[in-house]
């Protein structure tokens, strides 16, 4: 079989659920924070990343060696293969430029991590009849009809989902707007700037940051402001 064929490419889509079940995994398990720290650019073998894990047992690093590789498929890890002293060879992992983007390495603690926990497990109801929302007529509104509520309401009771919804705001925010500010100059000559549903404030505060002469105005619900980090 070939990467161009018709069937490994249809067999690779009938089990692409298995890799969300794999990111998810590893953003639980710190796994490209425990990587990101290797004391050498090669990386870490798979019983050098389970010798850092909370929980220790024999057959830890067989299982992560069938993570691993599956990330260094997608991009996230790089593979390499190391030469021990006594001649033995082992495959070794590293962060890749992509895999950087679900640390939280910069000063603003910036990172995709809470993202993807968030569309993986905050939302995993509404994956679950996605069909609905298009068959049925009077589904207007797919995450309302699971939840009962629309999702800024649900989020006022269901604090956990709340604050992980923040959390993924204003990790990923931040490099989504540098993205966004290293290309749009639409925010120049203007003298006041009201985000509204700004969650905790960190994408008006880049702002103001590259414009220090708006007046920002950050609004959002109560209960997101009371949650927002001191400081934004």
């Amino acid at each position: 079989m070939h990467d161009n064929d018709p069937f490994t490419k249809a067999l690779s889509l009938a089990g692409a659920q298995v890799f969300p079940a794999i990111l998810n995994a590893a953003v639980d398990m710190n796994l490209f924070e425990i990587i990101a720290k290797a004391e050498t650019s090669l990386g870490m073998c798979a019983s050098e990343i389970a010798s850092k894990l909370p929980n220790q047992h024999s057959d830890m690093a067989n299982r992560l060696e069938r993570m691993l590789p599956l990330l260094a498929v997608h991009s996230l890890l790089t593979c390499s293969i190391r030469t021990n002293q006594d001649g033995d060879t082992e495959k070794v992992y590293a962060l890749s430029p992509v895999g950087q983007y679900f640390t939280r390495n910069d000063q603003q603690g910036s990172s995709l991590a809470a993202l993807s926990t968030l569309i993986y497990q905050g939302y995993r109801n509404v994956w679950k009849d996605t069909k609905d929302a298009i068959l049925d007529a009077n589904n207007h509104n797919h995450f309302q009809k699971v939840y009962g509520k629309l999702a800024f309401e649900y989020m006022e009771t269901d604090r956990e989902f709340g604050n992980l919804f923040g959390q993924a705001m204003s990790q990923a925010g931040p490099l989504v707007m540098k993205s966004i500010l290293d290309s749009y100059k639409g925010f120049e000559g203007i003298s006041t700037l009201v985000d509204v549903g700004g969650g905790y404030g960190q994408a008006l505060k880049q702002i103001l940051f590259h414009y220090p002469s708006i007046k920002g105005i950050n609004f959002d619900l109560p209960h997101v402001v009371e949650n927002a980090p001191p400081g934004t």
